[in-house]
C-alpha cells in the first residue's frame, strides 16, 4: 500500500493538529510532547502518527528490542487524551518521499493546520527540520510547525535507547526516572519447571515477547498486578545455573498470595534491582539467598 492509500484511510474532515513518532516506551520526552499538543490544540482534533517499529530499523536492516509492547503503547497514548491515533509501519515508500511530499499527503488526507515535533525530529528523505526549511514547506500548504523543546535529564536528552540502555544493563531506578513511570513486562502466566516451588518459594512465569527489552539477569524488587490487584514480587531473571538451565526465563515469586494463576495473564513492575544471577553449589545456599532476598524486599531496604 502506497502512502497516500495508508493516510487517506484516515481521512480527516476537520482541521488537526498532528505529531509524528516512534514513540516507543513513551517516555517522559513522550508525555511532555503530547501533553503540550493536547493543550494547543483548541478547535483541532489532534492526531498521533505512530509507526509500529522505528524508521532506522527498516533503513538499517534491523531489527531493534522495543520497551512497550504496541497495545501498551496505543492504551497509553489513548489514556492522555489522543482521539485519534494513526499507527502504521514504516515501509520502503514512505522512506522514499521527500519532506514536501509527506507533507502534502498529510494536508490532504489529515487536514493538517499544525505540525508538533520534537526539536530534533527530521522528516522526509531530504530530512527537513524547523532549522532547515520544514517551516518554510509547511507554509506553502498553509499549515505551520510548533517545535517542542527536548526533555532533558540533567544535560541529555531523554530517549528510548538510553532507557534501553539503563534497563539492558539493570539500572532499573534510572530507566523509571526518565520513563516517568515504572518499566514493566506483562504476559500469560505458563508452566515452568516448577523449581520455585520445590523450594518452598513457587513463582509464576511469564512467557514474555521477545521483541522487548530484557532486563539483565539478575533478582529484582517487583510489584506484579493480578485481577487489578497489587502485589509486592520478588522477580528472577536468567537460566537457574545452579541447576544447568539453558533458557531465559522471567519468574516472579508474589508474596502473600497463593491462588492459582495459570494461563491467566499478568503484569510485572520493577522497582529496583537486587543483586545479580548467581550460581550456588548446593541448593541450601540458593534456598538461603532466596529468603534474604525476600525479607530484603518485604522490610523495605530493596
Amino acid at each position: 500500500m502506497n502512502p497516500s492509500e495508508i493516510f487517506y484511510k484516515h481521512k480527516e474532515v476537520k482541521p488537526s493538529i498532528v505529531t509524528i513518532g516512534t514513540f516507543d516506551g513513551m517516555h517522559k520526552g513522550h508525555i511532555s510532547l503530547l501533553a503540550e499538543m493536547t493543550n494547543l490544540t483548541n478547535d483541532l482534533i489532534p492526531i498521533v502518527i505512530s509507526f509500529n517499529r522505528p524508521p532506522k530499523d527498516i533503513i538499517n536492516k534491523k531489527k531493534s528490542k522495543m520497551i512497550l509492547q504496541l497495545a501498551d503503547k496505543k492504551r497509553i497514548i489513548k489514556d492522555i487524551g489522543i482521539e485519534k491515533l494513526i499507527s502504521i509501519n514504516f515501509n520502503s515508500e514512505i522512506q522514499e518521499l521527500d519532506c514536501k511530499d509527506f507533507i502534502k499527503i498529510l494536508k490532504d488526507s489529515l487536514n493538517m493546520e499544525v505540525l508538533t515535533l520534537g526539536e530534533d525530529t527530521l522528516l522526509g528523505k531530504d530530512r527537513k527540520g524547523y532549522k532547515n526549511g520544514l517551516v518554510e514547506i509547511l507554509n506553502d500548504f498553509g499549515a505551520r510547525l510548533i517545535s517542542i523543546p527536548n526533555k532533558k535529564d540533567k544535560e541529555d536528552k531523554i530517549s528510548s535507547s538510553q532507557i534501553k540502555k539503563s534497563i539492558s544493563e539493570g539500572n532499573i531506578t534510572k530507566a523509571n526516572s526518565l520513563l516517568g513511570r515504572n518499566f514493566f513486562i506483562n504476559g500469560k502466566v505458563i508452566e515452568g519447571k516448577k523449581i520455585g516451588a520445590t523450594l518452598g518459594y513457587p513463582t509464576a512465569n511469564i512467557q514474555y515477547n521477545n521483541d522487548l527489552i530484557i532486563p539483565k539477569d539478575g533478582i529484582y524488587k517487583t510489584e506484579t498486578y493480578v485481577n487489578e490487584n497489587t502485589y509486592l514480587s520478588a522477580t528472577s531473571i536468567g537460566d537457574n545455573p545452579t541447576f544447568n538451565g539453558s533458557e531465559k526465563t522471567i519468574e516472579t515469586f508474589i508474596i502473600d498470595f497463593k491462588e492459582d494463576i495459570y494461563n491467566k495473564y499478568i503484569k510485572v513492575s520493577f522497582l529496583k534491582f537486587i543483586r545479580s544471577q548467581k550460581r550456588f553449589n548446593d541448593v541450601e545456599s540458593l534456598k538461603k539467598h532466596m529468603s534474604d532476598d525476600i525479607n530484603y524486599i518485604i522490610n523495605g531496604k530493596g
